[in-house]
């Protein structure tokens, strides 16, 4: 009773320290997460990224904490222009919240994805990743951010009309500028201008103020000079402040790189490399036997059948004589064939290729041209399902089951 007493204290112990290192696992990665949220709004990327990393490797079993962190970290790739990056952790963010079954940050996150494949081009990807994340939470929220996608996807995919279509007001700044955007590239300078000017005193986004400032210059007749250095001092103002952040960021990114290629375990390449390497090697081996067995087989068929008894055969016009004396020498084998619907010619073809003769001698036996025994090689294999190539290993095989059959009655 005592032992069993001691065994059950010892699961219950047990029981409470993985309970409390769970907790503190979930302390630590929650901790952690809030850290790198302040650093980053601080303008601290590298910092930033090395914190979540360290969120995401803390043991925590938190998955809507962990589609938080991958989030983050997606968005900071995305400002780092780093696209397919950001669409691989988005991916990893879209697993954890579907484990959670958070269905709203799940479509984000698979909205956030097909956001990145129409950057990338990939429109049908975009637009199917964009539906799924409509159909895993249908609220108004998740609907308006699609509509982005699409105008998005439709743009880069240079489906102008598309785009007018998703980006009916109202409209936040980006539906806007894409819609802008779209009216430029089709030539209709009175409405991109109009959006264009809707959209400049509302932003110091660079992406936004570059577009407004390509639109004012190609296509509104009335702009200033004034208004285009002022705009020209303010995009360079805000791109200085950029060009020191986007390095930053290209550095965390880098950290994040680093930290999924160690994620790709190399065991698991190197397990592929074994499988590959034995089913390679398992294949020649199985090549090999069988190109043994077949020159064994070979030499038991020249060393069965009288050679100089079955050419003489073949001259013979005594088709009924000729079939007897190859099935007495080659075990059966005019009779096999001739089930298979062959006639007499392939029958003398299917023996001389068995016998290994050359093409000059099976001319010389057949009263023809080397060139046509290739033909006649050809059509006869072609009758058995076969190709030329393999036309005396059919053969061979044929012959190995009429030794088999002999043997059994034997």
């Amino acid at each position: 009773m005592m032992r069993g007493a001691h065994i059950w204290i010892w699961m219950v112990c047990c029981g409470l320290a993985c309970v409390s290192c769970t907790r503190h696992a979930a302390d630590e990665a929650t901790s952690l997460y809030e850290e790198g949220k302040a650093l980053r709004e601080q303008g601290e990327p590298v910092e930033a990224m090395q914190t979540f990393l360290r969120a995401a490797h803390s043991g925590t079993n938190d998955e809507v904490l962990l589609g938080r962190i991958y989030a983050n970290m997606a968005n900071m790739c995305r400002q780092a222009n780093e696209h397919e990056t950001a669409y691989r952790v988005y991916s990893l963010s879209a697993t954890h919240f579907a484990s959670s079954c958070d269905t709203l940050h799940h479509a984000y996150a698979l909205n956030n994805m097909a956001w990145e494949q129409a950057v990338m081009g990939q429109k049908d990807l975009a637009l199917t990743l964009a539906k799924e994340a409509v159909m895993t939470a249908p609220c108004e929220l998740i609907r308006e951010k699609v509509r982005e996608t699409h105008a998005a996807a439709c743009l880069f995919a240079k489906e102008y009309d598309s785009v007018l279509y998703y980006s009916v007001p109202p409209a936040d700044d980006y539906l806007l500028m894409l819609r802008g955007q779209a009216w430029s590239y089709l030539q209709e300078d009175d409405s991109a201008t109009y959006y264009a000017r809707l959209l400049l005193p509302r932003t110091t986004n660079l992406f936004y103020l570059d577009d407004i400032y390509y639109i004012l210059t190609h296509n509104d007749p009335c702009v200033t000079k004034d208004e285009l250095r002022r705009m020209a001092s303010e995009r360079a103002d805000v791109q200085k402040g950029l060009e020191e952040r986007h390095a930053k960021l290209a550095q965390a990114v880098q950290l994040l790189e680093q930290d999924l290629a160690r994620k790709d375990c190399p065991w698991g390449q190197l397990l592929l490399a074994v499988v590959i390497a034995t089913a390679v090697t398992g294949s020649i081996a199985v090549w090999l036997v069988r190109k043994r067995k077949q020159i064994e087989l070979a030499d038991r068929m020249r060393t069965l059948c009288n050679a100089e008894s079955v050419k003489n055969a073949l001259h013979w016009n005594d088709y009924p004589t000729f079939c007897q004396e190859t099935d007495q020498q080659l075990n059966g084998l005019a009779h096999t064939i001739q089930k298979k619907g062959l006639n007499e010619q392939d029958i003398r073809i299917c023996v001389l290729v068995l016998l290994g003769l050359s093409h000059k001698e099976m001319a010389d036996l057949l009263n023809c041209s080397p060139k046509s025994i290739g033909k006649l090689k050809d059509l006869t294999a072609h009758k058995l399902g076969v190709s030329g190539g393999h036309l005396q290993e059919e053969m061979l095989q044929i012959c190995s089951k009429g030794c088999k059959k002999r043997s059994k009655k034997v």
